[in-house]
């Protein structure tokens, strides 16, 4: 009987030392607040890294020339995402203007997706009015500029070259500093009635040419009667240029 209570007292010993040590482990891991695992953080700096590339890859494929920079709004770090174990999807459904949103998505192992924010700035030269051009009136080179403007922000087409908008006629006012567009301007006519012009036509890889004269007023593109100089009679052609016409 002693022998017995002896060895039940050892065990019982045993026991208490394990739990005491047991309590001691879970003290100290609740001594310490848990943490973010750095490979979350990673994957968010990745994806926000990723599309920012993306975007800037994308804006500066259509203005190679422009100063682009983007601005990724942080993801929502309480996110549980699992790391791809392939390149992450990125897609612009309107990569256009200042504000945009990507969807990035992964396909495996554990199939996610979500969409991240961005501004966006991207600045290049463009022409510009040096001073105020009246309505109607000619538009000299001297009145031009080129100045550095954020196109995100501009609305419709706008010019980088300043033959591009020499000569050509102002249809509005345009105020000083102002970025001229195709709207500020009248359509230039590309041929004028009674001028001499190129007929052009088309006989399998032969380009044959000879003169006429236009019989209307004519902008790029558009279909005008002329009269050939060389058989006298009149035919309908498209302006393709300044002074030339092509026979349909």
């Amino acid at each position: 009987m002693p022998y017995r209570n002896a060895l039940h007292n050892q065990d019982s010993g045993v026991n208490f030392r394990n739990i005491i040590l047991f309590g001691v482990l879970i003290a100290t891991f609740l001594a310490f607040p848990s943490r973010p695992s750095v490979a979350a953080s990673d994957i968010n700096s990745d994806i926000e890294n990723q599309v920012k590339s993306t975007i800037e890859e994308t804006y500066r494929s259509r203005v190679p020339d422009s100063r682009t920079k983007v601005t990724v709004n942080p993801t929502n770090r309480t996110l549980s995402l699992t790391p791809c174990n392939h390149s992450l999807a990125i897609d612009l459904p309107f990569a256009s203007g200042e504000r945009i949103t990507a969807k990035v998505s992964c396909s495996s192992p554990r199939p996610w997706s979500l969409f991240v924010t961005a501004r966006v700035e991207q600045f290049i030269d463009v022409v510009t009015a040096a001073r105020p051009i009246p309505r109607n009136s000619k538009i000299q080179a001297a009145a031009l500029t080129l100045t550095e403007q954020n196109v995100t922000r501009l609305r419709g087409d706008y010019f980088t070259r300043l033959q591009d908008v020499a000569g050509q006629t102002a249809r509005t006012p345009i105020d000083n500093g102002e970025v001229i567009t195709p709207r500020s301007l009248e359509a230039t006519l590309a041929v004028r009635r009674g001028d001499q012009v190129t007929l052009e036509a088309l006989k399998g890889s032969l380009v044959i040419r000879t003169k006429g004269i236009a019989q209307e007023d004519g902008h790029l593109n558009q279909q005008i009667d002329v009269k050939n100089l060389r058989s006298g009679r009149e035919l309908r052609g498209t302006v393709t240029g300044p002074g030339t016409v092509r026979m349909d």
